[in-house]
This record gives C-alpha cells, sequence and structure tokens, in this order.
C-alpha cells in the first residue's frame, strides 16, 4: 500500500529534500512529509467527502507508514470506515452494510491494515482535505504558522457546528 500527495501540496507545505518548509534531514523539524498528508487527511476524515484521483500527484512518496506513525494504523483504518460509514449514510445498527465496508476496505494482513480500495480511499480523503485547506489558509512559511492556521480551521468547524 503507498501513499500520494495531493497536487500542489509539496509547494504548499514547501517540501524540500524530502521534508515540509524546506528542512533539512537534521534540521530542527520533525514534521514528516506523511504528517502533512496525515492533517489533509483528518481534514478529509472530517469532511466526510473524499476528492479525486486527478487531484493526485502521479507517483508515490511513501510505500507505508513511517515507523513514526505505523502503530496508528489501525486508527487510521477505523477513521476512513467510519467516514466512509458517514459519508454513505450508512447506519452502525445496519450490521450486514456495516460489515460489506469493513471487508471492502480493510485488509490486517496488510501493514496499513487497509485493502487496496481502502488505501486508494485514503488518499483521495487526503486530496479532499488538502483542498480544504488550500481553500482556508496561505501557504504558510513554517511550520510554527501552519499549525496555528491548522487549530484554526478546526476552531472554526467547531463554531460552525455549535451555531
Amino acid at each position: 500500500m503507498t501513499f500520494r500527495l495531493p497536487i500542489g501540496a509539496r509547494d504548499f507545505f514547501r517540501i524540500r529534500g524530502g521534508r515540509p518548509f524546506g528542512a533539512t534531514e537534521t534540521g530542527s523539524s520533525r514534521f514528516l512529509i506523511f504528517d502533512a498528508f496525515s492533517c489533509c487527511l483528518l481534514l478529509g476524515f472530517d469532511r466526510r467527502r473524499h476528492g479525486e484521483k486527478d487531484q493526485l500527484e502521479g507517483q508515490d512518496f511513501l510505500p507505508g507508514y513511517p515507523d513514526t506513525h505505523r502503530g496508528q494504523a489501525v486508527i487510521y483504518a477505523g477513521l476512513l470506515v467510519d467516514a466512509e460509514l458517514a459519508r454513505k449514510d450508512i447506519a452502525p445498527e445496519d450490521r450486514g452494510s456495516v460489515e460489506r465496508e469493513m471487508v471492502n476496505l480493510l485488509d490486517l494482513t496488510s501493514s496499513t491494515r487497509l485493502s487496496e480500495a481502502g488505501n486508494d480511499l485514503l488518499n483521495l480523503y487526503a486530496a479532499s482535505g488538502f483542498e480544504r485547506l488550500r481553500d482556508a489558509a496561505t501557504a504558510p512559511s513554517n511550520l510554527e504558522d501552519f499549525l496555528i492556521d491548522y487549530a484554526q480551521l478546526w476552531r472554526v468547524r467547531d463554531a460552525d457546528a455549535s451555531a
């Protein structure tokens, strides 16, 4: 299973030399390309909407979870199932439909815990989340500014939900 960045994410996150925001391998930033992907992915899950294949780069940027995220494979898989159930308006009580979705999306023998279809959808949710991020924030010049803008996206969402 492989991960693909949304088109435009490399420029938005200023990915140079394998690290976002121009950091080097030995630089102070521990924020990985996968962290940028993950931020987009979470926004896509929250939207309950995935993007299109033409919104993704043609090349994979990573063949599987980096070591720092490997332990969260089950969490990402669960969030994907949750997003798909909500997107398809499948009630948790509809056990047959829930089970069909899980069989379609999951492969517990895979290092990502996702089937090929699940992995494809994961990338598409990241594309949708990047679209939201790009529309709501200007390209940050550093990690600190990005994190402030990213947190603000969630605050705005929470304020809209409570209104």
